[in-house]
């Protein structure tokens, strides 16, 4: 059902039906933004208290639902304190998880403890890229923090939320907000409605703005009246390598030159990965886009099948979030049998202004001294 209204506040999905159940949504947005109003007021008065962590944290968020890159930023940071010298460690809600524990730890930092499925979605693809960093999932972000410390064994490093902004309990020391610069606001109204989590006079809370897919974007917005004059940084979603879905062997980025591509993926901005692809000159890129955190199922391979013949594709390309999903499936239903051979697309961070000011304000996040327990 939750995949149904997003495509339907999207306006993937239109006709008679979608448009009474928008009109039905509509007073649901306006209640929606008075108790977004309420609890904002209750956190700047003091009325909800934040509980505080006795070491560094970091929040990346969005004020859009779906993909702005949040993900590639959490990574990006938490490899740069690495190379700094300073322990980092990730939170995240582990959205779509199936694991029963309220807390639970994806990577002790050492090696990875749980699977796609009880981890969630990118709390798997985060361990995967990031060795010796200690992952965990949970709604209590206040309890996963002190899970990591347990893990470290002291408080002298910094913890990084993933989706951080609009859960304010958790104290931060750099509140830093992602603007997907293809659809900035994405529909421009407030959930359920639309697909914006606050209005955007929410950005003055933030402490910096990371403005993602910059490479892309086609309009340019003025930021600065929205966030009085705070930072803002741009950067792109640069490809780094591409590996086979079978065996992970990787190949060059040169092969997608001239070959005709169905790029699928069950992300939040599936035209953003289809752009990325054409970045490379193929001759043409067909895309099938599932839902954002979609589950695969057998259906869905004989989905991307037929849709791969139908369109004479030479290759299929996912998306390293999708890949973990689609591996397992692999297995029982043969899906390297078919003649368009499945690849996966590995992308980094690359922030493209002011990075010095960037790692700056990290280092300065992770030296400043933090009160004990």
């Amino acid at each position: 059902m939750k995949d149904y209204l997003y495509a339907i506040v999207t306006g993937r999905t239109t006709g008679v039906i979608p448009t009474l159940l928008l009109c039905f949504l509509i007073p649901l947005s306006y209640i929606y933004a008075v108790v977004l109003k309420t609890r904002g007021w209750l956190y700047d008065c003091g009325f909800l208290r934040q509980k505080r962590l006795p070491c560094g944290v970091i929040s990346v968020g969005n004020i859009v639902a779906g993909g702005t890159g949040k993900t590639p930023a959490v990574i990006w940071i938490a490899k740069h304190l690495q190379s700094e010298g300073f322990q980092a460690g990730v939170l995240l809600r582990g959205y779509g998880r199936e694991g029963p524990h309220s807390v639970s730890v994806v990577s002790d930092g050492k090696q990875i403890l749980t699977d796609s499925a009880e981890s969630g979605d990118e709390a798997g693809m985060i361990a995967r890229k990031l060795p010796g960093v200690p992952i965990v999932v949970g709604g209590d972000r206040y309890a996963a923090g002190l899970e990591v410390l347990q893990l470290w064994g002291h408080t002298n490093g910094v913890i990084i939320l993933d989706d951080g902004f609009q859960r304010r309990q958790l104290a931060r020391d750099l509140d830093i907000v992602t603007i997907d610069g293809l659809q900035p606001f994405g529909t421009g109204t407030l959930l359920p409605v639309g697909t914006l989590r606050e209005p955007k006079t929410a950005l003055r809370r933030a402490d910096m703005l990371l403005l993602t897919r910059m490479d892309l974007a086609t309009e340019s917005i003025n930021f600065e009246q929205l966030v009085d004059g705070k930072q803002i940084f741009e950067s792109c979603h640069q490809p780094t390598l591409l590996y086979q879905l079978s065996n992970g062997e990787a190949c060059a980025l040169d092969l997608l030159k001239g070959q005709r591509i169905l790029a699928v993926c069950g992300i939040g901005n599936p035209e953003a990965f289809a752009g990325t692809l054409r970045q490379f000159e193929p001759k043409a890129v067909e895309l099938l886009a599932f839902p954002d955190h979609h589950r695969y199922l057998p259906t869905d391979i004989n989905e991307i099948r037929a849709r791969a013949r139908e369109v004479g594709a030479d290759i299929v390309v996912t998306t390293e979030k999708d890949s973990q999903k689609l591996e397992a499936l692999a297995v029982t239903t043969s899906l390297q049998a078919e003649t368009a051979q499945f690849f996966v697309l590995g992308i980094e961070l690359e922030i493209r202004t002011n990075i010095e000011a960037f790692k700056k304000r990290l280092r300065q996040v992770a030296a400043e001294p933090k009160s004990e327990l």
